[in-house]
């Protein structure tokens, strides 16, 4: 069996969580950001601009997090030639998903679905 295929298939998918993880992020970071505007009493929005702003931080940490865990994918698929049935599968779903993202995903989702 391929370990090292294996290992950088488990990281690459564990990684593609890094997107959920800033997207949960970003909505606490919006909440609280929302929640000084309404407890102050006049409206800034200079403040809230700059909430916001850090409240996306974590997106942007996420998607980075999830573009290794791509890249990592890629690379078990085609320099390991890692081809266990459960990772088949799970490469299957990702590319369902990676579909909906167009355009980058999209090409992404139908080269890894021909491949």
């Amino acid at each position: 069996m391929n370990q090292k295929g294996k290992n950088l298939a488990i990281w690459g998918i564990a990684l593609q969580l890094g997107t959920v993880v800033g997207l949960f992020g970003t909505i606490i970071g919006m909440v609280r950001a929302f929640g000084r505007l309404a407890e102050s009493e006049t409206a800034q929005p200079a403040a809230l601009a700059n909430d916001i702003s850090i409240a996306l931080y974590t997106t942007a940490a996420g998607s980075v997090v999830a573009l290794v865990g791509i890249i990592l994918i890629l690379v078990a698929l085609f320099g390991a030639r890692y081809r266990a049935p459960w990772f088949r599968t799970v490469l299957w779903v990702l590319s369902i998903l990676w579909l909906l993202s167009f355009p980058i995903g999209t090409i992404l989702g139908i080269i890894v679905m021909v491949y």
